[in-house]
């Protein structure tokens, strides 16, 4: 794995390889989980590359299902010790810790972090906000300062994390491709007075200009679509044997669907917007006009 990235991408595919196994041998997460004396929810959470893999349930697992090949058990073995390892997120454990009175810090907030460092694309649709990746630090800091209850010096180190997570969409190599799409709405949103949004819509005009930033707005002219339902993201990763998924947020927790059905129905409504949004040379012009017009 490069530096930047984390250990999510082993944990996924070590889950999706037991998974198989599993169900090849016939059995139910309730039978393994009985079998092995262990909750259910620890098998389940192996399964879907949650939590961090301890090699002597992986390899208790292979046992049971009679893994006899070598090589394919030291194969998975060896995502069990990539995925033990920590990112560079794990420095912020204090602020991603989960807080059941603040809605910014869902429980599966590194989580999610873990999946953007390793992922290679993200398609962003939004009708609120300018997306964390694509924040200014003011910006950053006046939307945290809504919705956290955390105190100043919390709140400084989840700027500071969200910050350090744009280092990909500026790395000299690889960088993180991201399409992003913005309700027309979202540049009329006063978010910390408009000497903050000036200067987030300037960045928008900026980014746009590299080339692994594509950012467009969906005009209010359009009317109702296929995404009224509200924002979503695809993250699409670099091995094909790595699937892509979608993670929608809510006040109340964030889904992750993984299921190629449910992740291509989510990438044919964001081609549907690509198409009816205005495009991305019309959209710095529409956001410079919005400059010119204060």
């Amino acid at each position: 794995m490069s530096p930047a990235r984390g250990p999510i991408v082993p944990r996924r595919r070590l889950g999706a390889e037991l998974r198989t196994l599993r169900e090849q041998a016939g059995l139910t997460i309730d039978d393994v989980a009985k079998e092995l004396e262990c909750s259910v929810s620890k098998v389940s959470r192996l399964e879907t590359g949650q939590g961090i893999p301890k090699t002597r349930d992986v390899r208790d697992l292979l046992n049971r299902y009679r893994v006899t090949d070598q090589a394919f058990r030291e194969r998975l073995m060896r995502w069990v010790r990539d995925g033990q390892r920590q990112g560079w997120w794990h420095d912020y454990s204090d602020v991603l810790a989960p807080d059941p009175g603040d809605p910014l810090v869902p429980d599966n907030l590194s989580r999610y972090v873990a999946l953007e460092q390793d992922a290679s694309e993200i398609r962003v649709f939004d009708t609120t906000l300018v997306p964390g990746l694509l924040q200014t630090e003011s910006y950053a800091r006046a939307v945290l300062n809504i919705l956290s209850t955390a105190d100043r010096e919390a709140t400084d180190r989840l700027v500071e994390l969200r910050m350090r997570r744009q280092d990909r969409l500026y790395a000299a190599q690889d960088p993180l491709i991201i399409h992003t799409i913005l309700d027309e709405g979202v540049l009329h949103r006063s978010v910390g007075g408009d000497e903050v949004v000036r200067e987030q819509l300037k960045r928008l005009c900026v980014d746009a200009q590299r080339p692994n930033i594509t950012f467009q707005v969906l005009p209010f002219s359009i009317g109702a679509h296929r995404a009224v339902d509200g924002p979503f993201q695809v993250l699409a990763f670099p091995d094909s044997d790595d699937n892509d998924l979608v993670y929608v947020e809510s006040h109340l927790g964030q889904l992750y669907l993984e299921k190629e059905h449910d992740v291509e129905v989510y990438e044919q409504i964001f081609d549907s917007l690509v198409d009816l949004a205005l495009s991305a040379e019309q959209s710095v012009t529409l956001v410079g006009k919005l400059l010119s017009d204060d």
